[in-house]
C-alpha cells in the first residue's frame, strides 16, 4: 500500500470528539454504561457492515477499571478465526508516537536525554541542514522535517531505524525549525534514533524496559513482519469496495513513528499509564502534555505525542489516531473522568471520516455517562 494513506490518516489525527455526524445515534439524558455499551456495539456493527471491515477490538476503562472489552469480526477470510480483545495484535500505527514520547519522557527525567538539545548532539552523521533542530521540535512536529510522499512503499524486508534514515535524510527542511507545524512521521523516526544513541539500547529495548514490561503489555512489539509466532488481527485494505489481504511489509524501521503492534487491552494499560502517573511524573506530564503556541499566535493542538483539546463540554481530551496498511485506529483519554477508549480494526481504505466520527460519537458518550455511574 502507498505511503499516502499513511499521509491521509495523520491529516485528521485529531478529530475530536464534537458531532455524531457518522450516523451514531444516542440516547439523551442519563445513561449508564450498559446502555451505552448496547448502544455502542449497534453503531460498530453498523460500520462494519458499510464499510467492509473485516474485524477490529474496542476496550474502555473508568478509574483503572476494565468495563468493556471485545472483538467483533474475523483476522482471516474464511472467517473462522474470531478477533480476540486481549490477545489479536493489531498495527497501531500512529499510535506508536505516544508510546515513542512516554519513554522519552522518562529518559528525561532519568537525565538520559535533554528535550531542548540539538539533534545532532545524538545523531551526529545526521546530513547537516540550514537550521539547527532539537528533540522537541521532533516531538511535536515542529522541526520542519517533511512527511512520507505518496509515491514511497513501505519495505517488505527488516531494516534499522537508523538505516530508515536514508528515505529523508537528504530532504530539505519545509520551514525553520519551531516556526510552524507539519505532522512527520519521519521526523519520529529521527527522534527514535536519538533516543537510541542517548542510551545506548535498541529502541525495542527502550520499549520492552521503560513501558511494556513495566505496564504488562505482554502482547505489544515490534511489528518485523515475522508472524508465524503471533496471533494477528490479519491485515486488509478496501480495492473495489472489498476487503482484501494487503501485501506484505515490514514497518520495523518505522518503530517509533508506527510500527508497533498491539491491542486493544494493553493500549488501555497505556492509557491508564499516562492518567495515573505509572512511567514518569505528573510535573514530566504537564511538560510533555502543554501546548505551545506558535510564534504568530496561531492556535496549536498538539503537543509532544498527543493531540490535546478541550470537547464541546470543556472536557479536557487528549487523543491520537493511527492508519496504514491493513490498519485504523483510535486512543480517546478523558483523564478528569479517569477514562480511556481504545479501538484498532485491520482494514484500511475505508471512510476514515466516517469511522472516526462514529470513533468519538462513542467515546463522548462513555464520558457523559462518568457521572451516572459516579
Amino acid at each position: 500500500m502507498l505511503n499516502i494513506y499513511s499521509f491521509l490518516s495523520s491529516l485528521i489525527f485529531l478529530c475530536m470528539p464534537s458531532s455524531n455526524g457518522s450516523g451514531a445515534h444516542f440516547s439523551n439524558g442519563s445513561t449508564t454504561f450498559s446502555d451505552v455499551i448496547n448502544e455502542s456495539k449497534e453503531v460498530i456493527e453498523r460500520i462494519m457492515m458499510e464499510e467492509d471491515i473485516m474485524g477490529l477490538s474496542v476496550s474502555v476503562s473508568h478509574k483503572g477499571e476494565m468495563i468493556w472489552s471485545e472483538g467483533f469480526g474475523f483476522s482471516d477470510t474464511e472467517k473462522t478465526q474470531k478477533i480476540n480483545s486481549s490477545e489479536s495484535l493489531f498495527r497501531i500505527a500512529s499510535i506508536s508516537k505516544p508510546i515513542t514520547t512516554a519513554i522519552l519522557a522518562s529518559m528525561v527525567e532519568d537525565e538520559l536525554i535533554n528535550l531542548d538539545a540539538s539533534v545532532y548532539k545524538y545523531v551526529p552523521s545526521f546530513p547537516k541542514k540550514k537550521y539547527d533542530i532539537n528533540l522537541r521540535q521532533l516531538a511535536s512536529h515542529r522541526s520542519g522535517i517533511r512527511h512520507y510522499k505518496w509515491f514511497e512503499k513501505d519495505q517488505n524486508k527488516k531494516e534499522s531505524i537508523e538505516n530508515g534514515l536514508r528515505k529523508f535524510k537528504k530532504s530539505k527542511l519545509r520551514f525553520e525549525p519551531g516556526s510552524s507545524y507539519l505532522y512527520s512521521s519521519y521526523g519520529y523516526n529521527l527522534l527514535g534514533v536519538a533516543m537510541e544513541k542517548a542510551s545506548s539500547e535498541t529502541f525495542e529495548n527502550l520499549l520492552y524496559e521503560r513501558v511494556t514490561n513495566l505496564l504488562g503489555m505482554k502482547h505489544t512489539r515490534p511489528d518485523d513482519g515475522d508472524y508465524s509466532d503471533k496471533k494477528t488481527s490479519g491485515f486488509y485494505v478496501i480495492k473495489k469496495g472489498k476487503a482484501k489481504e494487503a501485501r506484505s511489509i515490514n514497518l520495523y524501521s518505522k518503530l517509533p513513528c508506527g510500527g508497533i503492534l498491539s491491542t486493544s487491552e494493553d493500549l488501555v494499560k497505556f492509557g491508564n499509564a499516562m492518567i495515573y502517573d505509572k512511567l514518569f511524573s505528573s510535573e514530566t506530564k504537564e511538560e510533555f502534555m502543554r501546548v505551545d503556541a506558535f510564534p504568530d499566535g496561531k492556535k496549536n493542538t498538539y503537543a509532544l505525542g498527543w493531540g490535546v483539546k478541550k470537547d464541546k463540554n470543556e472536557r479536557t481530551v487528549w487523543s491520537h489516531t493511527g492508519g496504514n496498511t491493513g490498519s485504523v485506529c483510535r486512543i480517546i483519554i478523558y483523564p478528569e473522568q479517569e477514562l480511556v477508549f481504545t479501538i484498532v480494526s485491520n482494514t484500511f481504505g475505508i471512510d476514515y471520516l466516517k469511522f472516526i466520527k462514529g470513533v468519538n460519537a462513542i467515546a463522548e458518550s462513555f464520558a457523559g455517562s462518568v457521572n451516572d455511574e459516579n
